[in-house]
């Protein structure tokens, strides 16, 4: 289609675009926080060239909220989901249910971290969360082959699995519903919801989520910040990265914003707005 600017508005853009109506704002109720269920004390973290990238981070995020990390991209986000997921090591204290993580050594891994209830949704699907060469279905499996239905005696149970595939497609909206297809066939969206399907439909205590929609389309980002809010509103803690104020603000509960390393602050996502939050970026304010 073909519009006036001065005729038109986002929603009548959106629908352009996706072929259908779309929510352009978050639709949820209130969050009913329950117990701490990730605690992190004192988290301090050192990149390959020994410069500190996580200055003593301590934060809480509990049973039904999403806790939301803003910050400016480089500010040491990448380096909490890197740690909580298992693939950094630091030092400090983290529980998970009041039973301590390993921050190094052979438990402080991602495989340990899944058993354990963490799920990790990463910031570059492409890089961290595909292969993008395989197939979709090989892709769904990743991480949790040896799941329970995945494995018949010693070899992975290949058409359980493409069974299990075409039902996540089919529950998160995943075009063209092929488990056959290389996860490099799908667009950006879609890949990404062939991530958020592994990842949430194995029940995690605690979802880690990464610029959910960054590169998605608006169809996409609408669907995917549904499934954000149906996981908080079960009961499981999120926490959630994204450099989107707008998407934080919308999506968050809690609002703690990092500025090199440290939290500088937080926040009711209800009792903030873009500029308050912005200065806290900046590191002004606390």
């Amino acid at each position: 289609a073909t519009v006036k600017t001065a005729e038109t508005s986002p929603a009548e853009l959106a629908e352009l675009m996706v072929g259908r109506k779309v929510l352009l704002r978050v639709d949820k109720v209130p969050a009913q926080p329950g117990d701490v269920v990730l605690d992190v004390k004192g988290l301090r973290v050192f990149d390959d060239k020994k410069v500190e990238r996580l200055r003593g981070i301590d934060l809480q995020v509990r049973a039904g909220e999403v806790l939301g990390i803003a910050g400016v991209a480089g500010n040491g986000q990448s380096e909490l989901l890197e740690v909580l997921g298992g693939y950094a090591i630091g030092t400090g204290d983290i529980t998970l249910n009041g039973t301590p993580l390993d921050l190094s050594g052979r438990e402080a891994d991602g495989k340990t971290r899944r058993a354990r209830g963490i799920s990790h949704v990463p910031e570059d699907r492409q890089r961290e969360g595909l292969i993008m060469d395989f197939a979709a279905w090989e892709n769904t499996a990743f991480g949790y082959h040896r799941s329970e239905g995945y494995q018949s005696g010693l070899f992975l149970n290949n058409t359980a699995i493409r069974a299990d595939t075409e039902e996540k497609m089919g529950r998160f909206d995943v075009r063209p519903p092929n488990p056959a297809l290389a996860a490099k066939s799908f667009s950006g969206g879609n890949q990404q919801k062939i991530v958020l399907a592994r990842e949430i439909e194995r029940n995690p205590d605690v979802l880690l989520v990464g610029q959910p929609t960054r590169g998605v389309d608006i169809g996409a980002i609408e669907f995917i910040h549904q499934q954000i809010v149906a996981l908080r509103d079960q009961g499981k803690a999120i926490l959630l990265v994204s450099v989107e104020l707008e998407e934080i603000l919308a999506l968050a509960d809690r609002v703690a914003v990092m500025f090199d390393g440290h939290i500088m602050g937080e926040r009711m996502s209800a009792d903030t707005d873009e500029k308050e939050l912005g200065l806290l970026m900046a590191g002004v304010g606390s």
